[in-house]
């Protein structure tokens, strides 16, 4: 039997061109008309040189998305949580939070009837707005944190003061499980976006965001609005029951 004219010379085995997807990412030096492919290097949050990155819709690639952002994400949180006090403070203090704001009281802030698809287009609102926040060089996602965190904080203390911290626990926890980790997860995304402008910059990194890197974050911004409309059903048909049922009234 004869070789055929595309069979590799004997001893040799076939090769296949390399998975141009891989490890490739966008600088912001280049001359050329396209961005240039650059390998990353071993300071990236992704995987080292050499590993393929997982599927970007699988629970691997969920994870891996995670874990470049966790540490930008309980950054998030605890700024949420300092502010907290500051809201104490303020209402200890006497000041008129919502008349400042514009409003004659807090139930002001909001409907009548107030629905899931209400509360989950604010959150959703909100979400964006911290990630956008990258725009202003993260001043207004840290803005919207420190603001929530101290807007929580006022409502919390009469609340607390009148009804009891478990009444609170019950009133914020059953949805809050979902819709505070989802929005620590939109600032996350944009403080690692001025992360990675800074590494990029020191030369900590050879690219700036590689094409997998941008995948996973459009996945890890899907799960967490799907994670705001389930929080959103949870604390219209769910917490407002909790409260009915254990202490017989419909919320805060």
């Amino acid at each position: 039997m004869t070789d055929r004219p595309d069979d590799p010379p004997a001893g040799e085995q076939p090769t296949e061109p390399a998975d141009t997807d891989d490890g490739v990412g966008w600088s912001f030096d280049s001359d050329e008309a396209e961005p240039s492919p650059v390998a990353p290097d071993e300071t990236a949050e992704t995987d080292p040189p050499g590993h393929d990155d997982p599927p970007t819709l699988s629970w691997a690639g969920l994870a891996l998305a995670w874990r470049e952002h966790s540490r930008y994400t309980a950054f998030a949180a605890v700024l949420f949580l300092l502010s907290i006090p500051l809201g104490v403070a303020l209402w200890e203090a006497g000041f008129d939070l919502f008349g400042a704001m514009g409003f004659d009281s807090p139930s002001a802030m909001f409907p009548d009837d107030i629905t899931a698809l209400f509360i989950f287009l604010n959150n959703t609102r909100a979400f964006f707005v911290f990630i956008f926040g990258a725009l202003t060089g993260g001043i207004l996602t840290t803005i919207g944190l420190v603001f929530n965190g101290v807007l929580v904080g006022y409502v919390v203390t009469p609340v607390a003061a009148k009804e009891g911290y478990g009444f609170v626990l019950l009133a914020l926890l059953p949805h809050g499980v979902l819709e505070l980790p989802a929005l620590f997860v939109g600032a996350a995304i944009a403080y690692r976006f001025l992360g990675n402008i800074v590494l990029y910059v020191f030369d900590r990194r050879d690219h700036f965001y590689t094409r997998g890197e941008v995948k996973r974050t459009g996945l890890l911004v899907a799960v967490s609005v799907a994670a705001l409309a389930v929080a959103a059903v949870v604390e219209i048909h769910v917490t407002t029951w909790l409260l009915e049922r254990v202490y017989g009234v419909a919320g805060a």
